[in-house]
């Protein structure tokens, strides 16, 4: 009986165990029957568009699920203009893609040994499983910090690093960081179209400089100061390059760098490709100044060949402060705390991957790819209608310009339509150069051997000769 009671003030306290929206009497009838054991009637139909509910009251709400504005308004201009012209390959002749970006993509390019087994040797290791600091651990931190370190800039330290789901999620960050409202960030055009994502997604307006076709894909440092205004917030520049393949000298670099002190931006530098280089060395943005702040993001993507294993960071340059006294570190620091970095097994094995990847692997891939990128242009270069303007000297990409008047019938009236074209009648797929804000251009992956890159070039020459221009 004194259990019975008690229930039975409990539930004349608690109101709110009726649903949300009863009346009082509905509530009474609630309490009634937890005091006597009834079972509650039986539901009625849904309700219906009138927004009936079960007991054939009027709902104080019906079904509103709305989507987020930022997430709906997500554009990828690869994806809008690839699936125009995705599927319409042709089904008797075997698919050839030099439009992806992806370095495994055929078997001679993968991951060495000593990377295999270093996260073999985590996973397998049973100590690795748990959560790491949301900033990365410190052992993966202290071997960034080590490994990226520049001439002419103090060493970095383990704090100076942010670990990252990939390069990606290192731009995005850095992006994020800098986004105060009303912002505006300085672009490359061309350039790879995850900028303008992010930029779009965070609030920045995209604004964009130009890379000079025919002086080696450098930045025209001269247009810089036009687009800056007081919400300018950085500069970011890419090298080596996506699409172009450009690889910056050093003294171009440094030209730039004090363009971009004198108008005090600060630097967002994707060297995603760092020392994928087999023309010009590669130099990193901030060991071309040793004053202006630099935000640099890599990962294993590329250099390393392992996109899929979504391993990157970023590294702060900062020795006069200027990011610092802004907040910039703290506010990366808050981002990681969203996503708590990447995985604990290949945190913990990139210091072996770092400091005992052989030398020799690393030449044998760049020895690689220059063979392919030699292949690739002389190929281009023997085809009528087509244009190098600069042969790449890193990276894995080239950017080939149609010469619109050798192509007749219209199949050269734009890039996208010479992709489309292409891909239907001889399966081999190419990105159109708006992908990247350069129309009349489509951008060529030479990661593959040269025995494919010889066997899709072959069905192109045949391509661009069958749709040549009248005489």
């Amino acid at each position: 009986q004194v259990s019975k009671l008690l229930l039975e003030v409990a539930i004349s306290r608690l109101p709110c165990m009726a649903s949300v929206g009863t009346t009082s009497e509905e509530a009474a009838a609630s309490r009634k029957r937890a005091r006597t054991g009834a079972a509650p009637a039986a539901p009625a139909a849904a309700a219906g568009q009138d927004g009936a509910g079960a007991n054939g009251h009027k709902r104080a709400r019906t079904w509103n699920v709305r989507i987020g504005e930022r997430a709906a308004g997500i554009l990828n201009p690869i994806r809008e203009i690839m699936d125009k012209i995705a599927g319409k390959e042709n089904p008797r002749k075997r698919l050839i893609s030099l439009a992806q970006g992806d370095p495994t993509a055929y078997p001679h390019l993968r991951p060495g040994d000593v990377m295999v087994r270093a996260v073999v040797a985590t996973v397998t290791g049973g100590v690795s499983n748990g959560y790491q600091p949301s900033q990365g651990s410190g052992p993966a931190r202290a071997a960034v910090a080590e490994a990226f370190s520049v001439h002419g800039r103090p060493p970095l330290k383990p704090s100076d690093v942010f670990m990252t789901l990939g390069c990606s999620e290192a731009l995005s960050h850095c992006i994020a960081a800098l986004a105060a409202r009303g912002s505006n960030i300085l672009l490359p055009r061309p350039g790879f179209c995850l900028y303008e994502v992010l930029c779009n997604y965070h609030g920045v307006e995209p604004r964009y400089y130009d890379l000079l076709p025919h002086q080696g894909w450098q930045i025209d440092a001269s247009q810089l100061a036009t687009l800056v205004d007081e919400n300018t917030c950085a500069l970011l520049i890419n090298n080596p390059s996506n699409p172009c393949g450009a690889v910056y000298p050093g003294a171009h670099l440094t030209a730039v760098l004090a363009v971009a002190e004198e108008l005090c931006l600060p630097v967002i530098a994707d060297e995603v490709y760092a020392e994928m280089t087999f023309g010009e060395p590669y130099v990193a943005c901030a060991a071309a100044s040793s004053s202006v702040p630099v935000l640099s993001v890599c990962a294993l993507s590329k250099r390393w060949l392992a996109p899929g294993w979504r391993l990157g960071w970023i590294t702060v340059h900062d020795a006069e402060g200027i990011l610092a006294h802004a907040a910039v570190p703290e506010t990366l620091l808050k981002l990681c705390q969203v996503s708590l970095g990447p995985s604990a097994p290949l945190q913990a094995a990139l210091p072996q991957i770092l400091r005992g990847t052989p030398k020799e692997w690393y030449e044998k891939v760049l020895k690689d790819l220059e063979e392919s990128a030699k292949c690739c242009v002389r190929r281009c270069r023997e085809i009528p209608g087509f244009e190098v303007c600069t042969e790449p000297q890193g990276s894995m990409y080239c950017m080939v310009r149609i010469k619109k008047e050798a192509f007749g019938g219209g199949v050269a009236d734009n890039d996208v339509d010479f992709a489309g074209q292409l891909l239907a009648e001889e399966s081999i797929a190419v990105l159109p150069g708006q992908c990247f804000n350069a129309p009349g251009f489509f951008r060529v992956v030479f990661a593959a051997p040269p025995e494919v890159l010889n066997e899709a070039f072959d069905r192109i020459e045949s391509f661009c000769r069958r749709h040549a221009a009248k005489a």
